[in-house]
């Protein structure tokens, strides 16, 4: 099998001849892989079945620091939401998905997906998370309206990818911690969920999966996402999510991009423990299809003969069907 004929079928909850993956590290740590093994390294060292492409788009930012190896925003663009009506946000143009159809020229059998930011990523840079969080309150309307200037130019990019040949549509705004849901469920789904409709509606007319992200503990709107016609989600986190109750009740409707553990066993425990890890997700996730491994941001302290390990253990393992 294709790595995209690979995640199909786990998408699909179909039967794969080994179980398809990817991988995320700390973009330090990415860096120092790329200069020991290339430009793409996880799929030409490695094997991954996954390539996210990016949409080029200048969002405005306040301003920011670097700090191990992230980019942290510390003030906002604009304090007033009377100034909103003067920002300016970027335009789609036929240059936006160049970097996507590059990708897909070099690796046409590959899974690709086009990443989409959510509002409150791409609002976190333009306003800061913490000021978001007293706008719901303080400024809904004014919230909102700028939230639909977001989804609308993500739609347009949607519209042009969905035509050409990628995988997935993928998603992405943090709407949890570890403990649960950063804000309630009807404001996720006004603010965050409601500016996904569009998009997966093109996705599924033109035969692409959309896949979801979110950190943290996401248990109580899978419901939610099952409905919106989410194919699978991103990263379940085992330490914050229960991924045998996850497959006791979404087998057959939710699939996971994700399952690895990236904050304790990948970076700070033995080799056989990492094996051992691996071997525990796919026996509570990959069996029956519904699994593409992947980790979230592997820390940079992360020792290379687990992360070897990890690969090798993927690679090797024999699913049980």
């Amino acid at each position: 099998m294709t790595s995209k004929e690979r995640v199909t079928a786990a998408f699909c909850f179909n039967e794969c001849d080994r179980l398809p993956f990817n991988f995320w590290m700390d973009r330090q740590l990415l860096m120092e892989y790329e200069e020991k093994y290339g430009r793409d390294f996880r799929v030409k060292h490695y094997g991954a079945d996954v390539i996210e492409t990016f949409p080029s788009l200048s969002w405005p930012c306040g301003e920011s620091i670097m700090e191990n190896s992230s980019i942290w925003f510390t003030k906002p663009i604009f304090e007033d939401w009377d100034d909103v009506k003067r920002l300016v946000l970027p335009e789609v143009t036929e240059n936006t998905l160049a970097s996507v159809r590059e990708t897909l020229n070099v690796y046409p059998d590959k899974a690709i997906f086009v990443n989409i930011p959510g509002p409150f990523t791409v609002l976190n840079q333009i306003r800061l998370l913490d000021n978001l969080y007293y706008d719901v309150y303080d400024n809904p309307d004014e919230l909102y309206a700028l939230v639909l200037r977001i989804a609308s130019i993500h739609d347009r990019v949607i519209e042009e990818a969905v035509k050409l040949p990628i995988t997935a549509i993928y998603f992405q705004d943090d709407i949890a911690s570890s403990r649960g849901l950063i804000l309630s469920l009807d404001m996720i789904q006004k603010y965050v969920f409601s500016t996904f409709r569009n998009g997966i509606a093109m996705a599924k007319a033109n035969g692409k999966f959309v896949v979801y992200h979110s950190d943290g503990n996401v248990t109580d709107a899978f419901d939610a996402l099952c409905a919106m016609g989410v194919d699978a989600v991103n990263p379940l986190q085992p330490e914050f999510n229960d991924l045998g109750a996850f497959k006791a009740k979404y087998h057959g409707r939710l699939a996971v991009y994700g399952g690895i553990d990236n904050t304790k066993i990948i970076p700070d425990g033995s080799v056989d423990e990492v094996r051992a890890h691996i071997r525990d997700i796919i026996e509570k996730l990959g069996t029956s299809g519904g699994l593409v491994l992947s980790s979230h941001d592997i820390p940079l302290h992360c020792p290379p003969e687990n992360v070897d390990a990890m690969v090798d253990e993927i690679l090797h393992n024999k699913i049980k069907q």
